[in-house]
């Protein structure tokens, strides 16, 4: 799989006048291109530019939290600047903190002591935080957390820091759902570790897809022995789509079982994809198809969708065809333990016949 790397904005030209903002916010981009091309944590990446962010736009400190996956807390993953009893206060609800950064607006909050949108307001005065600008994390067209900047005083952001602060928060939410690919990953190799029952690690997976992606929905159809697709696991989607919608999955489907993912903007309009009418009935905007691929041959299809039109990219459509294969591998072990436990278990019967005719017609010497 191919590491996208970070290219700094060309935003100087020689002859031209430059103000000191602009040049932090350049120093700023060299200090996160180096972050990113020089390491694959995702927790470092982001200490990394949450140090470059307070280092040159002279703040106290940079945060960045994600939504759990119920939705209901903002979960501390890396910070600059703040003391070890701050990020420990407590639980951080994503409805009482600065909850209008969750519709995907940036939000300053100019007194931290006194404004009823801050949770902790006394931890704030302790801490030495006067105001907080909140920025969202938005992937597939979801809010999936916050990158926040502490202030020890008032301040007003310019155009040209907000224009690199948002740019910023879009290079690390692309770190972070990358984090989010490798934690499916996890939780693939967990189910089947823990399980070799074919169902329970199929529902793992589409479980995890969802929750971990924060999508609509995803279902795993497998071919069955006469090559037609069957719908064996699901998850987010009414019973009345899966009813009705995996019945004919059209072109798409057929597409990515030759092998690539095929990946749908528009999956109310797109002539690749049938039932219109469900997709839109079940708020389903745009749709990854991923091969299920093993030993070069494809064994059926991962589908990804999302409420909000995304544009999938290279980079995440290489990650989902890693899922892919490895949920490929996943199948075929459990497949063929069933295959092994199934003929134990014919083995056994077949005993068990000769073992009761034996003793009902014993052998004469």
């Amino acid at each position: 799989m191919t590491q996208g790397r970070f290219r700094p904005l060309k935003v100087w030209r020689p002859g031209s006048v430059v103000s000191m903002e602009c040049v932090s916010c350049i120093r700023i981009f060299e200090e996160v291109g180096d972050a990113f091309n020089s390491t694959l944590d995702t927790k470092e990446k982001l200490e990394k530019v949450a140090r470059a962010i307070v280092k040159h736009l002279s703040i106290k400190a940079c945060h960045f939290r994600v939504l759990s996956r119920d939705q209901r807390s903002l979960q501390h993953v890396a910070s600059h600047g703040l003391s070890e009893k701050f990020l420990g206060k407590g639980a951080v609800d994503a409805e009482k903190s600065v909850a209008e950064a969750l519709e995907g607006r940036i939000v300053l909050v100019e007194d931290c002591a006194n404004d009823p949108r801050i949770q902790f307001p006394k931890e704030h005065v302790e801490e030495g935080i006067v105001s907080v600008l909140t920025v969202p994390l938005s992937a597939r067209g979801n809010v999936i957390g916050v990158m926040r900047l502490a202030t020890d005083k008032k301040k007003i952001f310019s155009d040209q820091e907000l224009t690199a602060i948002k740019t910023l928060a879009s290079f690390s939410t692309t770190a972070i759902t990358h984090a989010m690919f490798y934690d499916i990953l996890g939780e693939v190799n967990e189910a089947t570790r823990s399980s070799l029952d074919l169902s329970e690690v199929l529902e793992s997976t589409v479980r995890a897809v969802c929750e971990s992606l924060r999508v609509r929905g995803s279902t795993i159809r497998l071919l069955d022995r006469k090559g037609n697709l069957e719908l064996r696991a699901a998850f987010g989607l009414s019973q009345r789509y899966l009813e009705t919608a995996s019945t004919d999955p059209g072109d798409a489907v057929a597409q990515a079982l030759e092998g690539a993912c095929v990946a749908i903007l528009d999956a109310r309009t797109d002539a690749r994809i049938r039932h219109h009418d469900e997709m839109e009935r079940e708020k389903i905007s745009s749709v990854l198809f991923v091969p299920l691929m093993s030993r070069k041959k494809a064994i059926g299809v991962l589908s990804v969708y999302t409420h909000n039109p995304y544009h999938f990219s290279e980079d995440e459509k290489e990650l989902m065809t890693a899922l892919g294969e490895q949920c490929a591998l996943s199948i075929r072990n459990a497949q063929m333990y069933h295959t092994i436990k199934r003929r134990y278990e014919d083995v056994v019967d077949e005993f068990q016949i000769w073992f009761e005719h034996y003793q009902t017609y014993p052998l004469r010497k």
